[in-house]
């Protein structure tokens, strides 16, 4: 009888658990192979650091899914550098996680996308222009591509997502607009991607992260908005793509994060707050207790962070409507 209580118990945390946390962003790789100046995710202490093994990895996946956690967000750094980011993806979706990587594509293969297809649900790709052009002048390119001032970033990941959404993954957009991009026109080009989700981010600076690198780079929220109305309207004729915006207020305190090391953190002032103890040492419930105060649960349904994120049996994609702003 005792234990049928506490079985109870536990599933009923979990439940409590799950619809005050439903997704989690796991930076496992601080390092990265291209040179965004606006990047606010350098993890440069981190890169100081020993990269975690493959076993603590499933410690912390294990954990998240304890939690009642429901969807896992694989960042970096680019997370394909990471020798593990295969093990993790088909642990998390085994323990019965929603998976999904933003990745900048360079080291995805044909071959990759179908041997992880049956674990991976979504693929997410950063495009900020409809041209590379102003990739390069961003610095969204392999490092070495924009020290030649030419980046191929844009080739890259249209031949990804084309042969990703023919087999039958989640695409998301995820779009930083800056002051290099602000008058680009990239419906045209999202029109032929197709993405189920594309998202608009303004340009955000983190104090300690991108100092004196983003300044040049901010843009006004008239700008932002302008920028997001404009695409709006030019692709209201398209049935599947969603459009969320996130300016720089709807970012803070609305993301749940991990660092390579296990660390639990979040932004809720604009800088990085960080839990004293890492998943590793005291477990998920109680590294993130550390920080939770800096997690607005409000701030991330106003963003549209809880969305319909389960594939059904028909590999069909059934996303619901956000404020209204479902297009078409």
């Amino acid at each position: 009888m005792e234990m049928i209580q506490i079985s109870n118990i536990r599933e009923k945390e979990k439940r409590e658990n799950s619809s005050r946390l439903p997704a989690v962003n796991w930076h496992l790789e601080a390092y990265c192979n291209y040179g965004c100046k606006f990047c606010y995710a350098p993890l440069r202490e981190q890169r100081e650091k020993e990269r975690i093994s493959k076993d603590e990895g499933f410690i912390i996946l294990h954990s998240i899914a304890d939690y009642g956690v429901e969807k896992i967000n694989f960042v970096g750094g680019e997370p394909m550098l990471n020798p593990y980011i295969d093990d993790w993806i088909i642990e998390a979706k085994e323990l019965g996680l929603v998976t999904s990587i933003v990745s900048n594509g360079t080291k995805m293969t044909e071959e990759w996308l179908l041997r992880m297809s049956p674990y991976l649900d979504w693929l997410g790709l950063s495009i900020d222009a409809s041209n590379d052009e102003i990739h390069t002048r961003i610095g969204r390119g392999r490092i070495g591509e924009i020290r030649d001032n030419k980046s191929s970033h844009l080739k890259r990941c249209l031949e990804i997502s084309r042969f990703a959404k023919k087999i039958g993954y989640g695409l998301k957009l995820n779009t930083v607009v800056c002051s290099e991009n602000i008058f680009d026109d990239m419906s045209e080009l999202v029109s032929d991607m197709q993405p189920n989700r594309w998202k608009l981010f303004k340009v955000l600076p983190i104090s300690g992260e991108n100092d004196g690198l983003v300044d040049s780079m901010l843009i006004t929220d008239l700008q932002f908005q302008n920028y997001v109305n404009r695409h709006r309207d030019k692709l209201s004729n398209q049935k599947i793509i969603q459009i969320v915006s996130e300016d720089n207020d709807e970012m803070l305190g609305t993301y749940a994060m991990i660092d390579p090391q296990g660390l639990v953190y979040t932004n809720l002032n604009g800088n990085y707050s960080y839990s004293q103890d890492s998943i590793l040492k005291v477990g998920f419930s109680n590294a993130w207790a550390q920080v939770e105060d800096g997690f607005s649960n409000e701030g991330f349904n106003e963003r549209g962070g809880f969305w319909s994120w389960k594939k059904d049996s028909e590999q069909k994609l059934n996303l619901p409507v956000f404020r209204g702003e479902i297009i078409g």
